[in-house]
């Protein structure tokens, strides 16, 4: 996609006129790359784009409030720590505000696990292993840089006893966001851990 927008750009500037076709397939491209998260709370629809901040939020995502002084945002954590942060207040009533804040805290869970997923895929999260410590880095190189500890031996008793077998393995995985991590090549054959179990603490 981003290879037909860069052709239809040089078009339009060759033939000394505004890329206009190219913005338009621009916005359409964000529009298709959406993830709506909550449906119809507090009269909106909530998610994000695939171009965002590095940190986990939801916005509006219907096309009326998509920009501009109807759009809404609010950070749902601070390097890390749960949080509800109103951003951007949009048109919304604070009777709204709240309803989104308890549908919010209703669905953390899967919030959490979907934005995970999206991390990965961004690759806005990185894992390396020592022994039998795995070490989580959040939005590494930004300002909202922060990492997790992941105890191997305290969730899996036994499994992992220092020099007694070969050194574990770890890779990242963004569907459903999970870290594969044992010494086997094979990540399927490894121990799969849900990494927003790791990351978000309140």
């Amino acid at each position: 996609m981003s290879k037909k927008i860069d052709e239809i750009k040089k078009r339009s500037l060759v033939a000394g006129g505004m890329p206009e076709a190219a913005r338009k397939l621009e916005a359409a491209t964000r529009i298709e790359a959406m993830a709506v998260i909550l449906r119809g709370t507090a009269n909106r629809n909530w998610g994000w784009f695939s171009r965002e901040d590095e940190r986990l939020h939801l916005q509006t995502v219907d096309k009326d409030a998509m920009r501009g002084p109807k759009k809404a945002k609010v950070w749902l954590e601070n390097k890390g720590r749960r949080i509800f942060e109103i951003a951007a207040p949009g048109d919304l009533t604070s009777k709204e505000w709240k309803k989104l804040e308890t549908a919010v805290s209703g669905k953390r869970d899967l919030i959490e696990s979907r934005w995970t997923a999206f991390m990965v895929e961004h690759h806005w999260l990185a894992a390396t292993i020592e022994e039998s410590a795995v070490t989580l880095t959040a939005y590494p190189g930004t300002h909202n840089r922060f990492t997790r500890t992941i105890d191997l031996v305290a969730i899996f008793p036994g499994a992992y006893p220092r020099g007694k077998r070969p050194p574990s393995k770890v890779d990242l995985e963004s569907s459903p966001g999970l870290l594969a991590v044992g010494p086997q090549d094979d990540p399927d054959e490894r121990n799969h851990l849900a990494l927003h179990e790791f990351l978000f603490v309140d």
